[in-house]
């Protein structure tokens, strides 16, 4: 196999996308494969918000706890896809052990706060490298909260925060309300984090890198992965759907659709479509800058450059499902709830399929049992987070540095 074939990075969403801007930057000829225009799945819908305050695995008890009552709540931010359920069955059993599990929450916590930090480092590297300073604002975050028992629910992620040297701020009502005009009164707490940064257009940001990789050498492919040959534990070549692409390595950046793929090599990623939803509005009264969640309801919401995004909540369900659009509808319900005098016309409607492993735990690093295959899929909730750091992580492993100890929670082949 020659040294002189590709890195072939498969998925062009923000993950594959951004590890093919660092391999390149590490001086590999790569390849990025999609059957989409790079941006246009799951990463196009996101909230925007890089979430580097975000320490705590979503399989932890206290989240474990409240499951029954928020499957019940038709207006909480879980919800299940009754036809789905069948197909659900094991990843579900599997996360209940995992949130049960003190070992694996605190696999969670440590590998969260290295990936972290090392986010907070490689996406502001990443913005210089690639011009993408138009692309985001850095107005901080508010954190804003209906009750002080849902505030009192947040005291160990603040605590954990506090440890790793998070800054933020925890104000009252009144200052809420001051930073993000038109919070409803009841709105008793907010924990505002100054160094939280957004992007006014994920799709956007995702689109511009593959044009800088491009424009430094790189090949986008529009193809589909059917299949791979091998030769001993390396992985020669890609299958597509029009031709056989030779590899010097290669990485697996698919999101949900990941499962598909290591199937055909060998081992397991039980991944869940952890379907999200966004609606887009016109402005209208719209007097704040600055990405607001209510932590209560489970979204966010972000100006951005085409208008207000609601976007968040959970619905999980098997792959290829058809869209619940009352989620969608829910999420303009909170927003009337949470800012009665913001409102607009809606100018757009989304669904992405978030992909997630039963332990919340990406998966990033080397493909058990094979020397040149990597993997970088899992993120859930914090894709746009971990992107350009899961990028620069699997660039060094290729480089012949192991990762760092924390992160052996991460693994791809703990689920066999």
């Amino acid at each position: 196999m020659s040294e002189q074939h590709p890195v072939i990075v498969i998925g062009a969403g923000i993950v594959g996308t951004a590890t093919a801007r660092a391999l390149q930057r590490d001086g590999h000829a790569v390849t990025l494969i999609d059957s989409a225009e790079p941006g246009r799945a799951t990463s196009y819908g996101n909230a925007g918000f890089v979430a580097i305050d975000h320490l705590l695995p979503l399989a932890r008890p206290s989240v474990l706890r409240r499951v029954p009552r928020m499957l019940i709540d038709r207006a909480s931010p879980l919800t299940i896809h009754l036809p789905s359920l069948p197909w659900l069955v094991p990843w579900m059993m599997r996360f209940a052990r995992a949130a049960a599990s003190n070992a694996e929450v605190r696999k969670g916590v440590d590998s969260f706060g290295h990936l972290m930090a090392e986010a907070n480092i490689a996406w502001k590297t990443e913005i210089q490298a690639s011009g993408l300073g138009e692309l985001f604002r850095s107005r901080g975050a508010l954190y804003v909260y209906e009750s002080e028992a849902s505030f009192a629910d947040g005291a160990e992620e603040r605590a954990l925060q506090t440890a790793k040297g998070t800054v933020f701020e925890v104000i009252d009502g009144k200052r809420a309300r001051e930073m993000a005009p038109g919070l409803a009164d009841h709105i008793v707490r907010g924990v505002y984090y100054p160094d939280g940064m957004h992007t006014i257009n994920p799709y956007r940001v995702v689109a511009a890198l593959a044009e800088r990789f491009a424009a430094e050498g790189g090949t986008v492919l529009r193809s589909r992965v059917r299949g791979f040959e091998r030769d001993g534990d390396r992985v020669s070549a890609v299958q597509t759907t029009g031709e056989t692409l030779p590899a010097k390595a290669v990485v697996i950046a698919t999101g949900r659709a990941s499962g598909e793929l290591t199937r055909l090599l060998g081992f397991k990623a039980p991944l869940v479509a952890e379907r999200g939803y966004h609606v887009m509005l016109a402005p209208d009264n719209v007097r704040f800058d600055l990405p607001v969640s209510p932590a209560e309801r489970g979204f966010f919401i972000t100006p951005m450059e085409e208008g207000l995004r609601l976007a968040g909540t959970v619905e999980l369900a098997a792959p290829h499902q058809p869209p619940t659009w009352s989620r969608a509808d829910l999420l303009v319900r909170h927003l009337k709830e949470v800012f009665p005098g913001v409102g607009g016309t809606e100018q757009s409607r989304w669904i992405g399929e978030r992909p997630s492993l039963p332990d919340f735990r990406p998966a990033i690093g080397r493909a058990p049992r094979l020397a040149n295959v990597y993997c970088g899929y899992g993120h859930q909730h914090v894709g746009l987070t971990l992107a350009t750091a899961t990028g620069r992580l699997i660039a060094r492993q290729m480089a012949g540095e192991p990762l760092p100890g924390a992160l052996q929670p991460c693994d791809p082949g703990r689920f066999g």
